[in-house]
This record gives C-alpha cells, sequence and structure tokens, in this order.
C-alpha cells in the first residue's frame, strides 16, 4: 500500500468505538475468567482500541492481568493508548512481532485483519510462536462471494469491503483450511451477514470532505448519533466468519 495513502487512511478513516462485543468472544473470555486464574492477551491490528475498550467496559478483562494492543499504524496505537488506559500499545506488522517473545500470550485477537496482509500464514505462524500451548485465538474476517458488492473498486481486483484489503477469502474453508495447515484446531467457528450501518457511511463521506473531524469517540458523545446505528445496509455477497482455536503445541 502507498505509504502517503496508509497514513491518510489511518488518519481519516477512524474505528467508531461502541459497546459491542462478539458473541462468540465474549462467550470465550467469561469462561476463561470463571477459572479465576490470570491470562495474557493481545490484540492484534487493534486499530484505535475500539474492541479492547468495549471488553474492558463489559468487565471481560477482569483477569486479564496483562493486555497489549498492536497495530502498524502509529496513529492508531497513539489513539488507542488515549482511549484504553489499561493497554500497553506496540507499534509494528503483524507478520513479525520481533518484541513478543515466544510463549507469551494465553490468549490472540484478531478481528478483520488477516485481509489486510500480505502473508497471511506468516500472520499465523507469528500468532503460533507467541501464544503459550494450549492458548485460544479468535479471528475473524470476511467471506465473499463471486458476486460480492460494495462501494469500493478496485480496477483489476473488482469490488471490495474495504480499500485496503489485500484479499478477501472465498469461501469458510478456505480460512479454516489455512488455519489447520498452520497447526490450529478449530473449536468453533460461525457465520453471518454483514449489516453495515448506514449513518458510519455517511460520516465517512463527511470526514473526507473535512467538514467533520475524525474521532473514535463520536458516537459516545453525541449519543443520539448512536440510536442512529440501527438503520443497516446489507452487504450483498458478503459474511463474516469468528472462528475459536487452540495451538496444536
Amino acid at each position: 500500500m502507498d505509504g502517503e495513502f496508509f497514513k491518510e487512511y489511518s488518519e481519516k478513516h477512524v474505528h467508531f468505538i461502541d459497546l459491542s462485543v462478539p458473541e462468540m468472544l465474549g462467550d470465550l473470555l467469561r469462561r476463561l475468567n470463571r477459572k479465576n486464574r490470570q491470562y495474557y492477551l493481545i490484540d492484534l491490528g487493534c486499530g484505535d482500541g475500539r474492541l479492547l475498550y468495549a471488553l474492558y467496559s463489559k468487565g471481560l478483562l477482569k483477569n486479564a492481568s496483562r493486555i497489549v494492543g498492536v497495530d502498524i499504524s502509529k496513529e492508531r496505537i497513539e489513539r488507542m493508548r488515549k482511549l484504553c488506559l489499561f493497554a500497553e500499545g506496540l507499534i509494528s506488522d503483524v507478520q513479525d512481532l520481533k518484541q513478543i517473545p515466544d510463549n507469551s500470550f494465553d490468549v490472540v485477537i484478531s478481528t478483520q485483519v488477516i485481509e489486510h496482509v500480505p502473508d497471511d500464514s506468516r500472520m499465523l505462524k507469528e500468532v503460533y510462536r507467541i501464544l503459550k500451548p494450549c492458548g485460544y485465538l479468535y479471528i475473524s474476517t470476511v467471506v465473499k462471494k463471486r458476486y460480492g458488492f460494495w462501494v469500493y473498486y478496485e480496477k483489476g481486483k473488482g469490488f471490495k469491503l474495504d480499500p485496503t484489503h489485500v484479499r478477501e477469502y472465498k469461501s469458510e474453508e478456505e480460512l479454516l483450511e489455512l488455519l489447520k495447515r498452520n497447526s490450529f484446531t478449530i473449536e468453533k467457528w460461525r457465520t453471518e451477514p454483514i449489516n453495515y450501518p448506514a449513518i458510519d457511511l455517511m460520516l465517512r463521506a463527511l470526514i473526507r470532505m473535512g467538514l467533520v473531524r475524525p474521532s473514535p469517540d463520536l458516537y459516545l458523545k453525541h449519543r443520539n448519533l448512536e440510536k442512529l446505528r440501527g438503520l443497516r445496509l446489507r452487504v450483498i455477497g458478503y459474511r463474516t466468519i469468528e472462528v475459536i482455536a487452540q495451538v496444536s503445541k
């Protein structure tokens, strides 16, 4: 990705903060909390900290004695640190986590990240390396059918859900087999259609025009806007897939 485009995208394409938590991830953390043991958790590709903030706000990280957010964007890590005072911030490529020793974490979270990296197997090898034996990976990404359609288009590659996607998996099995090839055991997985808040599209257009300041906590500051997020657009031909897997060490 062009460096200037990436910097501008990181600065203006903020991740709007809300308190929604994926059900599968919430169930996993509640299960770990019931064991009443401390664990280390890392969010790879944490962006502006939206998910970490939601998990913390809902009490789902009460037994996490170390919480780390990783992103390749300096701008996003700076915003994450301001929002998530309880977490460490690390600027790093998730394909090369050289700052992190082997067997360091009990839980790795990666939501809507693997589709952005040039080498998805290389990323999963790093996840495997930093996870402790029997550690958990929660990962999500998108699956695109051949007729998938959205507002972003790249000449020669067609429509994309996001302009920074390197790939969009063609089936659920493609991702599951990728995980298995990289020594992960699948515990459970699910898919569901993608429904995008119409108000998000409107706000992003206003931000690009310079009429609204990019701010992750926009919905937290303006609760009336939050109510409008219930109006959603079905993304044609796209589904999200979530997987919980354990390392096979």
